[in-house]
């Protein structure tokens, strides 16, 4: 029944993950258009063109003289290209939130399969592999997986001044999987295997404890094993990831200047996280009750 699960839950995650991404090219390409220099630009040529309206004399002669250096100076483009670049922008947001209701439908279709699966597991639970506890460790595998490779995080720093309106200065965007590759590729080698065992490996080793719990016929073994898994998911790197996420947004939301927007990977993270945690918690239950009843 799992491998059935996953075969139909893989077009639901891929088409998520595959939206979410066409949504981060689309604000990618806002962010770009947005920027200081074409904004700049604009601002730019209705300076000059007050200064020759207000100063007819000397209007076009301070415009010669300054305009080459302040353009060369900040980079700024051609104004038909600025004002094309900055008319795109309205596009560009309605093609993002298109691509956001899209990847929002095929997420509700990917939730409406796993609950498909564990009522059937709930209903078939007199086998191991169709336990309730066993559909609940396949699915929380799966959110991990989306969870570790889908976009989580959105910073974008916009400062706004009297002279200038609402640009964007510099955009990041984060993933798990992505910070754990920049790490490495930035010589932070420690702390990417840090990131890598506790935030992928360990997950995915207590769900293979998990299973093997639901399969072992020995009760003293399922009894170390899930004991040592509940005292492990006390101190999971993964849910310690999730609660920097959440208060580096709210702190980072208290500023102005700054924004930050949550993404379909971290709440596929958080997902992982819940469901790991209440599987955890029912394993430990299941395996004492079923000591109590052999004793």
């Amino acid at each position: 029944m799992a491998f059935v699960y996953l075969l139909a839950a893989g077009l639901p995650v891929c088409q998520a993950i595959r939206h979410t991404n066409v949504e981060i090219q689309y604000l990618k390409k806002t962010y770009d258009s947005n920027n200081l220099q074409n904004n700049g630009a604009i601002k730019e040529a209705e300076f000059w063109k007050e200064m020759t309206v207000k100063h007819h004399l000397i209007g076009h002669w301070v415009k010669g003289i300054f305009a080459p250096a302040i353009k060369q100076q900040f980079q700024l483009p051609p104004l038909k290209e600025a004002r094309g670049a900055l008319d795109q922008i309205p596009g560009l947001v309605q093609q993002a939130k298109d691509e956001a209701a899209t990847t929002r439908f095929w997420s509700l279709l990917l939730l409406a399969v796993s609950l498909a699966y564990f009522g059937l597991a709930f209903a078939g639970r007199n086998k191991a592999w169709f336990s309730p506890l066993f559909a609940l460790t396949v699915i929380s595998v799966l959110f991990l997986a989306v969870g570790v490779v889908a976009p989580a995080m959105v910073i974008i720093v916009s400062p706004k001044t009297s002279v200038f309106p609402s640009f964007i200065l510099h955009y990041e965007i984060r993933s798990v999987l992505g910070v754990i590759l920049e790490l490495y590729s930035s010589s932070y080698w420690f702390i990417g295997a840090c990131l890598t065992v506790f935030s992928i490996l360990i997950p995915l080793t207590k769900a293979g404890l998990t299973v093997f719990v639901l399969e072992s016929s020995s009760h003293s073994l399922k009894l170390k094993i899930s004991s040592f898994l509940h005292s492990i998911s006390k101190w999971s790197m993964a849910d310690v990831f999730v609660a920097a996420i959440l208060l580096s947004n709210f702190a980072i939301k208290a500023n102005k200047s700054t924004q930050a927007n949550l993404f379909l990977g971290f709440y596929y993270f958080l997902g992982y996280c819940l469901l790991s945690l209440v599987t955890t918690t029912l394993l430990q239950k299941k395996v004492r009750d079923d000591g109590e009843a052999v004793g």
